[in-house]
């Protein structure tokens, strides 16, 4: 009986020390305080709106849109949430640093951005070393509601002899898209997410003049205003000089720009020179 109460006392002993030892050489690593990311997170919340109906950055812009797909790649890795009725997806537990992020939704511009989400110092954390970062953007429609229309009729003056300006050839390219500068206006973010770039696909379109010299095209458009750039192709025509004879000539037209503003038709006219 002594034996066995020896052999079981010995056992115990032995896992207790065994045990010991196993948690001696576990050590809580220490956080470089070089390393300002160390057991540091930002959530980072993305709010997208259509720009349609509403005027950008202003208290009637906070209608979001819903189920569009915002993809953020980080460190190789992709993350891809839908917006919620609000129009929001927030991104939990990312590292700090630079992020691209894209945002679809059906019938509307693609916008692709580059976000900066390091922290400019160490400010900013909460208890939790949490940090916040936001972004509004504004997506523009592409057909239906929210779009614009604009009709013109190209002329060049085709002969010397008569007065007054012709009908450009049949069949012109006329090209339209979202003038880039204005982009930026459309962004909006807080706390520390400085939006390094942004720009737009399915931004551009183009159609043809028809037998009447004439060009019809559906434009993005927002209720504030989106500056439109119009561009031509040029054309060869045998201009007929002041004497009456043919002459090859290259006709060109300047690029115009026009806001386009939501469910307005405007019309625009294209002079060659």
């Amino acid at each position: 009986m002594f034996k066995k109460d020896l052999s079981l006392i010995l056992f115990l002993l032995s896992v207790i020390l065994l045990s010991n030892a196993c948690t001696k050489d576990v050590e809580v690593p220490t956080p470089d305080p070089a390393d300002r990311i160390s057991g540091r997170t930002v959530r980072y919340t993305v709010l997208v709106v259509s720009a349609a109906n509403t005027t950008f950055k202003s208290a009637q812009a906070t209608q979001g849109i819903d189920s569009a797909i915002v993809s953020l790649v980080m460190n190789d890795s992709i993350y891809s949430i839908a917006t919620d009725t609000n129009g929001l997806a927030a991104f939990n537990n990312l590292a700090a640093g630079v992020a691209a992020v894209t945002i679809d939704y059906p019938n509307h511009t693609r916008a692709n951005m580059v976000v900066d989400l390091s922290a400019p110092s160490d400010t900013g954390y909460d208890a939790t070393n949490l940090r916040n970062a936001s972004t509004m953007v504004a997506l523009f429609p592409l057909n239906g509601n929210g779009t614009a229309t604009i009709n013109g009729r190209l002329f060049a003056d085709l002969d010397l002899t008569t007065a007054g300006l012709e009908n450009a050839p049949v069949g012109i390219k006329v090209s339209t898209l979202i003038e880039s500068d204005q982009l930026v206006n459309y962004v909006n973010h807080t706390g520390d997410g400085e939006i390094l770039s942004i720009s737009y696909e399915n931004a551009a379109n183009s159609t043809v003049s028809d037998a009447n010299s004439d060009y019809s095209i559906i434009v993005p458009a927002s209720a504030s205003g989106l500056k439109i750039v119009i561009r031509t192709d040029d054309f060869v025509y045998d201009q007929i000089d002041a004497g009456g004879i043919p002459q090859r000539k290259i006709f060109h037209a300047d690029a115009d720009t026009i806001t386009a503003i939501s469910g307005v038709m405007q019309f625009r006219d294209i002079v060659f020179n």
